[in-house]
């Protein structure tokens, strides 16, 4: 960690984890192993809300040069595009549901392993990507996984059980109905005119589910994945594929890497919403995704292979 300037923790009481724990014990622990090796470090203790001001407050702060996300995906997500606008180093405490990112970091997901294994972490620079100038950690989305994302919002998630029953809630609905919308694809000099139920672009490749997350977050490419125009039974076939890893033997789906891709929607219906890094966002009729290849400083465990 950057000796001369001072680490800020916003630790998040709403992380899926959070909720079980004492939050101000954790975040004072984590200050006295951090400063056990001569690193000051700010605790804030937040809710949801107020975590886009705290971060702005940290990006700004010339003497903090390293913010670290104690909390679930969206902190993280959050974080992460402040670090990468600020120039800051990123740290990651995974306290939530799914925890995509802490997995790509091979961080344990147990807090105590974790903090243990941050005082011992190096400063690695990874990728990132944007949406129209947003960043994302994780994946930009439009169609299969953004319909199931915004039904699950309105679903009771308030532990890990009931959010997997909220998500496959969802799951059935949209296996039931799935969306379908024109799109011209641009890759390079080529565009392809695509009908699809899906478009996912994600940073770097992702693995299948249940917990689809990039094993590589050096490798310098957009994972791009489309779904041609499905019926119910082909998108069971495609979400079983998913799930046994093998989603790109699936003959609905198109998988291939980029490092800049451009979506054109072509009249969507008013229904479709775009996902990115979990959180539902209107869909723009022209949408630019670019990789940044090792914009984001990060804190990677030591066992992290290189």
């Amino acid at each position: 960690m950057t000796k001369s300037r001072r680490t800020t923790l916003i630790l998040n009481r709403d992380g899926g984890t959070s909720r079980g724990m004492n939050s101000q014990q954790f975040g004072e622990l984590v200050a006295k192993q951090l400063e056990s090796r001569g690193d000051h470090c700010t605790v804030q203790m937040i809710s949801g809300p107020d975590l886009i001001n705290v971060l702005k407050h940290a990006a700004d702060d010339d003497t903090t040069g390293t913010i670290i996300a104690a909390g679930g995906d969206g902190t993280v997500s959050a974080t992460a595009a402040a670090c990468f606008r600020s120039g800051k180093t990123l740290g990651v405490l995974p306290l939530g549901t799914m925890n995509l990112f802490a997995r790509s970091l091979q961080m344990p997901l147990d807090p105590i392993a974790a903090v243990e294994a941050l005082t011992t972490a190096t400063a690695r620079d990874l990728d990132i990507a944007t949406a129209n100038g947003r960043p994302f950690i994780h994946q930009y989305s439009v169609g299969l996984h953004s319909r199931l994302v915004n039904l699950r919002a309105g679903m009771n998630t308030s532990t890990k059980l009931r959010k997997l029953a909220s998500t496959l809630a969802a799951l059935g609905k949209v296996v039931l109905d799935p969306p379908r919308f024109d799109l011209d694809l641009t890759v390079g000099s080529g565009r392809e005119r695509q009908t699809l139920s899906a478009i996912s672009v994600s940073n770097n490749v992702l693995t299948g589910l249940p917990a689809p997350y990039a094993e590589k977050l050096d490798g310098g490419v957009l994972g791009i994945s489309c779904s041609a125009a499905l019926d119910t039974a082909s998108v069971i076939r495609m979400t079983m594929d998913a799930a046994r890893g093998k989603l790109e033997e699936n003959p609905d789906v198109d998988v291939r890497t980029e490092t800049r891709v451009t979506l054109n929607f072509a009249s969507p219906p008013k229904s479709l919403k775009a996902a990115i890094d979990g959180e539902i966002i209107s869909l723009e009729n022209e949408v630019e995704l670019n990789l940044h290849a090792g914009a984001l400083r990060t804190l990677v465990p030591a066992q992290h292979p290189a």
